[in-house]
């Protein structure tokens, strides 16, 4: 059963740490999801379980270690997001001229390494 829980937790946090940068309002749904989160196990452990869950110290220790990456992703992803020119405006795309035609997106390995791309 503790495994939902931490499963919800990591899920959580990476998915906002991964997009919070360009979508900042997922910081306030994850305290929201937190918050639920923490009532309803309060709520569950005072009402409905029988036993306390086991808590193993093993698996939060496996949490915490995964949890320690989630900044990373969030400098990764922001430093991404920053650095895209067309997320920041519309001057670099390229019009599609028919309904079934593959749009040019100029993600190209060359631009990284070039000095346009920094």
């Amino acid at each position: 059963m503790m495994h939902y829980k931490y499963s919800t937790i990591l899920n959580v946090c990476f998915v906002t740490f991964m997009f919070g940068f360009g979508l900042p309002y997922l910081f306030p749904v994850a305290i929201l999801a937190f918050i639920v989160l923490y009532f309803s196990e309060k709520t569950m452990l005072y009402y409905s379980y029988r036993v306390p869950p086991m808590y193993d110290a093993k698996t939060s220790e496996m949490v915490f270690g995964m949890l320690q990456f989630a900044p990373i992703f969030y400098l990764a992803f922001g430093y991404w997001m920053c650095s895209s020119k067309q997320l920041l405006s519309n001057d670099n795309l390229t019009p599609i001229t028919s309904l079934g035609s593959t749009p040019l997106t100029q993600h190209l390995f060359p631009s990284v390494v070039d000095a346009s791309g920094w």
